[in-house]
């Protein structure tokens, strides 16, 4: 009996989260690898008052560890054993309350007694630097979901917000930002200010070799690694409409910014559009640095990140969800506002017409897949968090919230909005304390209008909301129209491409407003890769004269980059290299070039080599005359191998990618991989997508969130096969018990190739 009841003791004290050294091994769901629920659940109920002091060494070579040591501060409600979080195993405490310790280590937690009440761990520790970016001349942390402790030790949950001093010492000629307002500097090591409380996945820092530029009236300040001057004198623009982006949220929300600083450091080759890291945003550079002649939509996609990011910082930074099951609050504010603030920032379109393209057609291009979530997911461990994300999260909630908006009233909606963000300021909430807000705002059933959109995979109408603006008249009625018939299309058989392809070009042709032109340029692909052979040379040579004949700008850019992906005619491939040869089109930028350097390699493989050549020396530094930017040239070099004909190399590349350490850069790795599976490769790529998909686990538990995602697409996204479709439907049924979330993924990738095959259930 003493046993059983040392045992009742044990799980008792693990309930709170304070654990008995002698019983973990029999409570694995609490310290297993992640961050159980059940752990986060307890550890919030006993930590209060948290903070953070963490010290690293940035070493010169990125081949050399970085170390680290932190003071941990918090009150414990009570006596026991606290878990703390950290994937590396290499780490000392080095004292706990003034006293020497030595902690445990279980399955990616650190385990050691504390006192009730205050609380002082001091640690050392070896940092993992997969989730800080490192290349050779700058690096960014990226913590999110639940990365900062493959960092440093913590309670890594968003509902244990903590104030964090942070001190690093750099390599020479380094420059560092991070949350908050540097406070002191000692030759090569810098202190920051302490941070407002925040969440783990928040706290932020990144150092290098940056430029800067600061705006003088607002005392923003840019970091950047760009050099071409034409794309660096679009900052002042960039800062302008920052700026407006704030003084929206201010006057809307009645809450001065939150934060005590708003710097944002513009990153090569992001894997992200933004983060929202308060004080230290981060951006991608393809997207804020823009080409000679932006498209609208380019124009727009930047205006919309920033007002993006910068919601975040009351919505997410200031007010975050409890658990990353409700990772969609957060964002489904950041895109409703960013929607509301693009109004008075760009003027220049019909903002209705952009809703329908940007969050609209984005949620139904995941709903009618097999992948279709609810917008309320399940979740036990936030080591599963990155799987959350998808268009659900990101377009089909603002839809839903816009409802909700419209239901209400407007006035109502921005009442409750503001009493949600001041009764939550600086802590956590749930949906639930959400709609318990917006309900005493509003005499309609919120919580019954919310539950019927959330709780169920494809909830919520969207074919009948693009229904309803098709039944009207201009630029929406006829951008619904597109939508509808364009999903009728990819819903039906693949014989209906020509019919699909004449009534997109008629359409094309006539078409005057660019957001619509867009829509119908993004339709063409799919049709036009169906096309049988007899018919496809004519559909790419009309597509050309309109590259060159449409009224548009922005829709002859787009129609060339179409041309230059998709094309197969020797007549259109044969324009596409001359423009390429020359560099005769201006619009085009360096990005643009060097895609269409891939694209003509796979279609002229006796000229490839000499044509990745000619396009690394235009790149390598050697002329003068052109910005070099040593990061394109190592994205180059790292993507034009998959543009290789050899196939032996090509297998060769596809086995490195499979390897963690060869994937470090997403973008780059996507890019490439996109190229291994080219649908002008189709039938000798066909062998990628079994062991390609049996990566997709490793790709998720060493990537960032959209990694998986971005795999699976570049993997599954151009094969139309038979053969490919058993290969796909083979690793399915080899793994009946795949994890659902990240078989969501697949089945989102994999919806072309279904529907090319008639397997789709839609």
């Amino acid at each position: 009996m003493e046993g059983v009841f040392n045992k009742v003791l044990a799980a008792v004290a693990l309930g709170i989260a304070f654990l008995s050294t002698g019983c973990l091994d029999d409570h694995s769901r609490m310290t297993g690898p992640g961050v159980p629920l059940e752990l986060a659940r307890a550890r919030a109920s006993s930590i209060s008052d948290l903070s953070y002091e963490i010290f690293l060494n940035i070493p010169e070579s990125k081949d050399s560890s970085l170390s680290g040591r932190e003071t941990v501060r918090f009150s414990s409600s009570r006596r026991g054993r606290a878990v703390l979080d950290f994937v590396p195993e290499t780490f000392k405490v080095v004292s706990v309350n003034g006293k020497s310790v030595k902690g445990r280590y279980v399955s990616e937690h650190i385990v050691v007694p504390v006192a009730k009440g205050e609380n002082s761990i001091v640690l050392e520790f070896t940092p993992s630097d997969r989730y800080l970016n490192r290349s050779d001349e700058f690096l960014y942390s990226l913590f999110v979901p639940a990365h900062a402790r493959t960092v440093f030790p913590c309670f890594d949950q968003p509902d244990l917000k903590a104030e964090y001093q942070l001190t690093l010492r750099l390599p020479e000629g380094w420059t560092a930002v991070s949350n908050t307002e540097l406070l002191l500097q000692e030759e090569n090591e810098v202190t920051f200010d302490k941070t407002n409380p925040i969440s783990t996945y928040l706290f932020a820092f990144s150092a290098g070799k940056w430029q800067s530029e600061t705006d003088e009236e607002t005392g923003i300040t840019a970091y950047f690694r760009e050099t071409d001057p034409a794309k660096t004198a679009q900052i002042p623009e960039i800062f302008g409409e920052v700026e407006m982006a704030l003084s929206w949220l201010e006057e809307y929300t009645g809450i001065p910014m939150p934060f005590p600083k708003y710097d944002f450091v513009i990153v090569p080759d992001f894997q992200f559009g933004g983060m929202e890291h308060p004080g230290c945003i981060l951006y991608r550079e393809a997207t804020m640095f823009l080409g000679p002649d932006p498209t609208p939509d380019e124009r727009a996609r930047r205006i919309e990140l920033i007002a993006h990011e910068t919601a975040h910082l009351w919505f997410g930074d200031m007010v975050t969800m409890r658990w990353f099951d409700d990772v969609w609050i957060k964002e489904v504010f950041a895109n409703q506002m960013a929607a509301k603030m693009a109004q008075p920032m760009f003027p220049g379109i019909d903002h209705e017409l952009n809703w329908l393209k940007k969050y609209v057609a984005l949620a139904m291009a995941e709903d009618r897949t097999g992948g279709a979530t609810a917008i309320n997911q399940h979740l036990d461990n936030l080591a599963d968090a990155g799987l959350i994300y998808n268009n659900t999260v990101y377009d089909k909630t603002p839809v839903m919230m816009r409802r909700i908006e419209e239901y209400m009233g407007p006035d109502a909606f921005r009442e409750g909005v503001r009493e949600y963000l001041s009764a939550f300021a600086y802590s956590n909430a749930t949906w639930d304390d959400l709609v318990s807000v917006l309900d005493r705002h509003s005499d309609k059933d919120i919580r019954g209008f919310s539950e019927a959109w959330t709780r169920e995979p494809r909830a919520g109408n969207l074919r009948g909301i693009l229904s309803e603006y098709a039944s009207g008249s201009g630029d929406p009625a006829r951008e619904a129209r597109i939508l509808l018939s364009q999903d009728s299309y990819l819903a039906g058989p693949t014989t209906a491409a020509p019919e699909q392809i004449d009534s997109l070009l008629g359409w094309l042709a006539a078409e005057k407003n660019p957001i619509v032109a867009s829509t119908i340029v993004s339709c063409l692909q799919d049709p036009l890769r169906d096309l049988p052979d007899s018919v496809r040379p004519s559909a790419e040579a009309r597509l050309l004269e309109l590259s060159y004949s449409h009224t548009l700008p922005s829709c002859r850019l787009q129609i060339l980059r179409l041309l230059a992906a998709e094309a197969t005619s020797p007549e259109v491939t044969s324009a596409i290299y001359d423009i390429w040869l020359n560099e005769s089109n201006k619009s085009l930028d360096i990005n643009d070039y060097m895609s269409f350097t891939y694209q003509l390699a796979l279609r002229c493989p006796d000229k490839a080599e000499e044509i990745l050549a000619k396009q690394r020396k235009r790149i390598d530094g050697s002329d003068a005359s052109r910005p070099f930017n040593q990061e394109i040239l190592r994205q180059f070099d790292f993507v034009s191998r998959a543009a290789l004909p050899r196939q032996e190399a090509l297998d060769s590349l596809f086995a490195d990618l499979l390897v963690a350490g060869n994937r470090t850069v997403e973008p780059w790795a996507s890019s490439a991989l996109s190229l291994l599976n080219h649908f002008l490769r189709d039938s000798s790529s066909v062998k990628n997508i079994y062991p390609g998909l049996e990566a997709v686990l490793d790709v998720k538990a060493t990537g960032d969130i959209f990694f998986p995602t971005n795999w699976s697409v570049a993997l599954l996204g151009a094969h139309r096969s038979r053969e490919a479709l058993d290969a796909l439907d083979s690793f399915l049924a080899s793994h009946p018990d795949y994890p659902p979330l990240l078989r969501n993924k697949i089945l989102y990738a994999a919806y072309p190739l279904q529907r090319a095959n008639g397997a789709t259930d839609q």
